[in-house]
């Protein structure tokens, strides 16, 4: 194993891609965990989608998939 890079996103530690609270970036979209829902907000650089509640139904949030 190499040390120097532990933790530094490679092999799937650290904060890779997707790997991270930062890894998806700050643009992006939240959207409602509820499948009768499906609403759709902004993400808020400061706030993480699972932080957030949906304001139509209020079931919690999960950033969207951009890929």
């Amino acid at each position: 194993m190499n040390l120097r890079n532990f933790g530094r996103g490679f092999g799937g530690r650290g904060r890779g891609r997707k790997g991270g609270p930062k890894a998806a970036g700050p643009a992006g979209t939240c959207v409602c965990v509820n499948p009768g829902c499906g609403h759709e907000v902004p993400h808020r650089r400061s706030t993480p989608c699972y932080q957030m509640s949906c304001p139509k139904c209020g079931s919690p949030m999960i950033r969207k998939d951009g890929n």
